[in-house]
């Protein structure tokens, strides 16, 4: 089995094609910490976490000892979803603090632009899906997730996965506002706060818009320019590892 080393990012296909995918993180010794579907947050061997399948690198932890330590401080149970706290969202708050999954983000894309593209979210959709722009991205994603598949580079995916970017996060920042308002403007209904519920729902509207619009798009280039500067360090412990 190929050698890895603590802060290592690593992935097993879950599929044939490598869509979905598995994710944990080395902390020396042939050892990981991942995230099980129930939650779980374990300390497993290299061989237990592959499960006989072939692993990657798909990143390398800048701070070492930091991503090591946040994983041991989550050691235990953690409640697990798929679109918000999966284990792509546990290994990459490790990492970096920055809680991300790039595979739901992808499959986000990937599913509104075949829903536009065969008319199921409208005509004005399809005629959107079917211009450069959207060909663009949809290109740019598929580039992403074939590096990935490949095994490149974090920063030159991110490099290749930006134009894509700029159309997934923000849906997926909209999908997320939107249900965590909804959550919230129901939780205080059903304990009789009306006035609550109302106050939430029009100010969860407002800080999603502004995140969707706003604030997603600027991170999202804002990470590709630092993407861009990192290719560099990233390809020379890329081979050095």
């Amino acid at each position: 089995m190929k050698k890895f080393i603590a802060g290592d990012h690593l992935v097993t296909n879950i599929d044939p094609l490598g869509l979905t995918q598995h994710h944990g993180l080395c902390v020396g010794h042939n050892q990981v910490i991942h995230q099980r579907k129930d939650g779980v947050v374990e300390l497993v061997t290299l061989a237990e976490f592959a499960e006989g399948a072939k692993i990657r690198r798909r990143a390398i932890a800048y701070d070492k000892d930091g991503a090591v330590e946040r994983a041991r401080s989550l050691l235990g149970y953690q409640p697990y979803h798929l679109l918000n706290s999966n284990c792509e969202h546990f290994v990459n708050w490790c990492i970096d603090e920055n809680y991300r999954s790039d595979q739901i983000s992808d499959s986000t894309q990937l599913t509104m632009q075949v829903f536009a593209r065969t008319g199921l979210l409208g005509l004005s959709a399809k005629r959107i899906a079917q211009g450069s722009t959207a060909n663009i991205v949809l290109a740019s994603t598929a580039a992403k997730m074939i590096g990935e598949r490949i095994g490149l580079p974090h920063s030159v995916n991110t490099v290749l996965g930006t134009p894509g970017n700029m159309v997934t996060k923000p849906i997926e920042t909209l999908i997320h506002g939107t249900s965590d308002t909804l959550s919230m403007s129901a939780a205080h209904i059903r304990d009789g706060k009306y006035g609550k519920a109302a106050g939430s729902l029009v100010t969860g509207a407002a800080v999603t818009a502004v995140e969707t619009t706003v604030v997603t798009p600027i991170k999202v280039v804002g990470d590709g320019i630092v993407a861009v500067a990192d290719i560099g360090k990233d390809l020379w412990l890329w081979f050095k590892y």
